[in-house]
C-alpha cells in the first residue's frame, strides 16, 4: 500500500505537471488567472487519480514481487507450500478495494469536479461568453430576440442534431422558426440538411418552405457549446444512463454512448485485471537487484494495455466492434492473458 500511494502520487504530480505546462501561457498572462489555475488544477486531480490508479496499482505489484524475490521470500512462500492463488488473495482484496474507490470517485466525484473545472477554464480563466446553458437534456442559448434549442451536441464529431431557432417580434410574439434536422461544421460555418423555415404572422402560420441544405442558420462555433455541453466522459453512470434514455426516445444513434457508458463499468475492473497481468509476469523474475526492472516493465504492460484498450473504444465508436464487446475486449484479452501466465508458472 505504501508503494501504490507513492506511485500514485508520482504519477498524477506528473500529470498535473504536463497540464499546467500544456496551458502555461494563459495560466501566468495574470495573477487572477494564476489563482483560478490554482483551483482547475484542484478540481482536475480527481480525474488524474482515477486514471492512474490501474498503472500504479500494477507497478506495486511488481515492486514488492521483485522486493520479495531478492529477499528470498519467495522462495521461502514456495518452500512452505503455498500456492500462487493465496500469494495473490491480499493482492486481489486490494483490487476489489479498489475497484469500489474507482466507481464511487467516477460517479460521484468526478462529474461535478470536471464540469466545474471546465467551467472555470473556459469562462473565469480564457473569458468566454456564458450564453449557453444545458438544462432538461438540451443545450439553450439566446442572443438579443432569438431564442435557440439543439437536442444533441456530439463534442467529438462537432456534429448538431435537432435545431430549433426561434426568432421573437418585440411584443415576444413568434415571427419566424427554423427546424434542421443536421448540421456539420465544415470550413468554418455550420452546414445544416433538411430545413424548414416557418414564419407567422398575427393569424398564426404565414408560409412554409423547406430546403435540402442551409448555412449559417447560427453563427458560433462548437468551442462555444463545449463550454455547456456534458462530455459523456464526464457524466456519472447514472446521469449517461439518463441521457441515452432520452436520446433514444427521439430517435438519435446512440451506439458511441454505450459505448462509454459500458466503458464505467469496465474501467474500475482493470484494476482486478492488473493483478493477474502483474502476477504472471512478476512471478518468473529470476533474483535481482533492479526493482527498476518492475516499474519499466509495468509501464510497458500498461501502454500496451492503453494501445488495446483505446484501439478497442475506436472501433467502438466507429461501430466496427458492438459498443459491450468494445468497452470489455482489452479487459476480457489481458485477463486471459494473465491466466495463461500464472497457470504455465514453474512452482
Amino acid at each position: 500500500m505504501r508503494i501504490l500511494a507513492i506511485t500514485e502520487f508520482a504519477g498524477t504530480i506528473m500529470f498535473i505537471t504536463i497540464e499546467f505546462f500544456e496551458h502555461m501561457d494563459i495560466f501566468t498572462s495574470s495573477l487572477k488567472n494564476f489563482s483560478f489555475s490554482i483551483a482547475y488544477l484542484f478540481l482536475k486531480l480527481p480525474y488524474y487519480i482515477n486514471l492512474i490508479l490501474p498503472l500504479s496499482f500494477l507497478i506495486s505489484i511488481l515492486v514488492i514481487l521483485i522486493l520479495m524475490i531478492r529477499s528470498n521470500e519467495l522462495l521461502v512462500i514456495r518452500t512452505s507450500g503455498i500456492s500462487t492463488v493465496s500469494l495473490m488473495k491480499p493482492m486481489i482484496y486490494i483490487a476489489v478495494l479498489l475497484i469500489l474507490f474507482s466507481f464511487i470517485i467516477s460517479e460521484f466525484v468526478m462529474p461535478t469536479a470536471s464540469n466545474t473545472a471546465e467551467y472555470i477554464y473556459r469562462i473565469k480563466i480564457k473569458k468566454e461568453e456564458p450564453y449557453v446553458f444545458f438544462k432538461n437534456d438540451s443545450m439553450w442559448f439566446k442572443k438579443d430576440n432569438i431564442i435557440s434549442n439543439i437536442e444533441l451536441f456530439d463534442v467529438k464529431k462537432d456534429i448538431i442534431k435537432g435545431l430549433t431557432v426561434v426568432e421573437l417580434t418585440e411584443t415576444y410574439s413568434i415571427k419566424r422558426r427554423i427546424d434542421a434536422k443536421e448540421g456539420m461544421w465544415k470550413d468554418g460555418v455550420w452546414v445544416f440538411t433538411n430545413v424548414i423555415e416557418r414564419t407567422f404572422d398575427r393569424n398564426g402560420i404565414k408560409s412554409v418552405k423547406t430546403y435540402p441544405k442551409m448555412n449559417n442558420i447560427i453563427q458560433e462555433p462548437p468551442s462555444v457549446f463545449k463550454v455547456a455541453d456534458k462530455n459523456p466522459e464526464e457524466m456519472g453512470y447514472k446521469e449517461l444512463s439518463r441521457y441515452i434514455r432520452k436520446l433514444q426516445q427521439n430517435g438519435h444513434d446512440i451506439r458511441r454512448y454505450l459505448v462509454d457508458l459500458y466503458n464505467k463499468i469496465s474501467f474500475p475492473f482493470i484494476n482486478l485485471i492488473m493483478v493477474f497481468a502483474a502476477c504472471s509476469v512478476g512471478l518468473r523474475y529470476r533474483k535481482t537487484k533492479h526493482i527498476s526492472m518492475g516499474i519499466f516493465t509495468g509501464i510497458s504492460l500498461g501502454m500496451l494495455y492503453w494501445v488495446f484498450h483505446s484501439v478497442s473504444l475506436a472501433f467502438g465508436y466507429s461501430d466496427i466492434f458492438p459498443p459491450l464487446f468494445a468497452a470489455w475486449f482489452s479487459n476480457c484479452l489481458f485477463f486471459s492473458a494473465g491466466i495463461v501466465g500464472i497457470i504455465t508458472l514453474r512452482t
